[in-house]
């Protein structure tokens, strides 16, 4: 990132201020973003360095400040030790009228020697940037545990990368910010790869700031990753506009396969992930003794119940429910099926008489080794780390020590797109690099979350027509709807159906300019 702004200044003429200004901008629109969906209270802490990282926060919080938002300002230095673009940005900040307060010493940062943290609203880092390596110390430590503390009652949000986070190898050799949401510029650091950092980032946005695209590709040519993010600006190339004379089978037509007694709600998850995504129409085949349950708690969905005398899906039932496979844009099956005696001749029997797009979740996944796959690369996996393990026969520690090297081992063994889910949810096509996702959160570890994620992606298959975009914009509204859900109930509350009630504002996310 630095080579790229130096490369703007001198080649492009482009000065620091303004790609200061632009990236200020971007923190203010995402913090925008971030109050409507979660509190709405319009105020926002910054803790500022003596950088440029401390100056992209100077640029937010006088945006802010001129847009009536509550600012407050906290700097490790005064405002005369402040050199070249740092200083006009608080220059400029300063003259909007913005309430800033000086803290030079770690004392002033102790709880009990300042006013307390925060109890709501957004709290951001501002003090290191990609320019900071090796242990933070002094009133910068202080700041940064001053923050942590602070993030018990609010959202904190990293400009560019958490403070104490090397951007260059993601190490944390002493005290790091743990961020909800960071928003950095241009392109993804390469440290953000390691395990260490995605701990710390929390969600990441990527956010343009006018850099030429053309020094862009040229700095990720240089890159020797083996590993690539997936890019929100990307995915919003996939979605479909809604034109002004569409109807609901425009959007896509997706078949939703499970259920079985006692596991009703699967399938009805599955189904409200893909309402709530987009699809036009989406119907539950499920047991009739379920289906009644399905209806309810998806009423938009139409149910095709099935007669299954032994409370388990068969070929037959489909075929005497009239299985018409040119209905269907995409089918999901598996969710809430369970293993029985006719799961694989079930499973087997929709990859042979169904062409276009299958997502196999849950036990569909765990007979996959005794079916043959007809033309896998139209199929999308979607199996947590224990079917993982199933799927290769190795234990569990072994997919999560190298989930890059589990993930490529699936698209190689079964030649189907792979989504591997997990902290830092992976995607990988055959013979394709992995890319990760940089979101998602403990809170979204609960039942029910893969079923809403099985849904999501079977949607995206069916309006996308196109597998490997529709596992990478799926995996991200799924994680990214989590993450807005858990910021605003917290991780412990966060249930699947929150999930699916927190898709509206991942779209808006994905289709916000910044």
């Amino acid at each position: 990132m630095r080579t790229l702004d130096r490369r703007m200044i001198e080649d492009h003429k482009t000065s620091g201020i303004v790609l200061m200004r632009r990236a200020g901008m971007a923190v203010a629109q995402t913090l925008c973003q971030l109050d409507a969906a979660c509190s709405n209270q319009r105020s926002a802490t910054f803790v500022a360095g003596k950088g440029n990282n401390g100056g992209d926060a100077f640029i937010a919080a006088g945006l802010l400040n001129e847009n009536g938002w509550s600012v407050k300002v906290l700097m490790t230095t005064p405002p005369a030790a402040l050199t070249g673009d740092a200083h006009e940005a608080w220059s400029e900040m300063y003259a909007s009228g913005v309430e800033y307060t000086v803290w030079t010493t770690p004392e002033e940062w102790l709880p009990g020697n300042t006013h307390a943290a925060p109890l709501s609203g957004i709290v951001v880092d501002g003090l290191l940037g990609t320019g900071g390596h090796g242990a933070p110390d002094g009133t910068v430590a202080a700041a940064i545990n001053w923050i942590n503390n602070a993030r018990q009652r609010a959202l904190v949000v990293a400009i560019d990368v958490p403070s104490g986070v090397d951007a260059d190898n993601g190490n944390t050799p002493g005290c790091a910010v743990t961020a909800d949401l960071t928003v950095t510029f241009v392109r993804p650091k390469t440290g953000f790869l390691a395990h260490n950092a995605q701990a710390r980032l929390g969600h990441l946005i990527v956010a343009d700031i006018g850099i030429d695209p053309e020094l862009i590709a040229a700095a990720e040519r240089e890159s020797d990753s083996t590993t690539h993010l997936v890019a929100r600006s990307l995915l919003r190339q996939y979605l479909p506009q809604r034109n002004y004379n569409s109807h609901k089978g425009t959007f896509g037509h997706t078949c939703i396969i499970g259920g079985a007694p006692g596991f009703n709600g699967a399938p009805a998850l599955a189904a409200l992930g893909a309402l709530r995504s987009g699809a036009g129409l989406v119907t539950v085949a499920a047991p009739a003794a379920v289906g009644g349950s399905i209806a309810t708690l998806a009423p938009e969905a139409m149910i095709a119940p099935l007669t299954t005398p032994c409370h388990s899906i068969t070929p037959q039932a489909l075929e005497e429910w009239g299985w018409q496979p040119d209905k269907f844009d995409a089918v999901a099956i598996g969710p809430g099926m369970t293993a029985t005696d006719t799961t694989c001749q079930t499973v087997q029997w929709i990859i042979d008489n169904f062409d276009g797009p299958i997502v196999l979740d849950a036990d569909a996944l765990n007979v996959l080794p005794q079916v043959t796959l007809r033309q896998p690369q139209r199929l999308i996996l979607t199996p947590h780390p224990g079917e993982a393990a199933r799927l290769l026969a190795q234990p569990v520690a072994t997919i999560q020590a190298n989930r890059q090297a589990a993930i490529t081992a699936l698209t190689t063994r079964y030649s189907c797109n792979v989504i591997l889910k997990g902290a830092g949810t992976l995607l990988a096509a055959p013979y394709t690099t992995p890319a990760i996702v940089l979101g998602g959160n403990p809170g979204m570890a609960t039942a029910g979350s893969g079923d809403i994620l099985c849904g999501i992606v079977a949607a995206q298959a069916a309006r996308l027509k196109d597998v490997t975009a529709a596992a990478a914009l799926g995996t991200w509204l799924h994680s990214t709807a989590g993450d807005f859900a858990s910021w605003r109930l917290g991780h412990e509350s966060v249930t699947a159906h929150d999930i699916a009630d927190y898709l509206p504002y991942a779209f808006k996310l994905l289709l916000s300019p910044v």
